[in-house]
């Protein structure tokens, strides 16, 4: 019974697994390079090189993105329907419905480009540094991202 456990979980999809502030699985904040690369994962670095910032894909996690500063993951996102947050949320869902899983710690804020119709759905961390940020075009979520709360506020990835 128990090896067969472990057989149905190396065989599951990557997106059974959850998001949280922290990540992914094994893709968490904090995971170093060295990591990702065990991972099979591959990285493009920022254009500006005043900036320490890279993004890295990874074939076992088809559709997600990790930034990476300072050599190790700081935020994961994503905007394939796929995946889902620990309370349920993903891309594609209605915004009301998402608003209604986190109650009323989601603020909801004008979207920086497609505002006012788009908007940010912010969920913050009580007491730790990770936060998730849902965009939406108003209507239905396009894009999930969670991390260091820092990392997570970047409106155009790396800047």
């Amino acid at each position: 019974m128990l090896l067969e456990l472990i057989a149905a979980a190396a065989l599951a999809a990557p997106w059974d697994a959850p998001l949280t502030f922290q990540g992914i699985g094994p893709v968490r904040v904090g995971t170093p390079v060295a990591a990702l690369r065990r991972m099979g994962a591959t990285g493009e670095n920022y254009p500006d090189p005043e900036i320490d910032c890279s993004y890295w894909r990874t074939p076992r996690w088809p559709g997600l993105l990790m930034m990476v500063s300072g050599g190790r993951v700081v935020r994961v996102e994503t905007e394939d329907r796929r995946y889902r947050t620990a309370s349920g949320a993903r891309v594609g869902m209605a915004e009301a419905e998402i608003r209604r899983l986190y109650g009323p710690a989601m603020r909801v804020e004008p979207h920086p480009y497609t505002g006012p119709e788009g908007h940010y759905l912010v969920y913050r961390a009580r007491g730790a540094p990770y936060g998730l940020i849902i965009e939406t075009d108003g209507q239905r979520a396009t894009q999930v991202r969670v991390g260091h709360w820092d990392a997570v506020q970047l409106i155009e990835g790396c800047s």
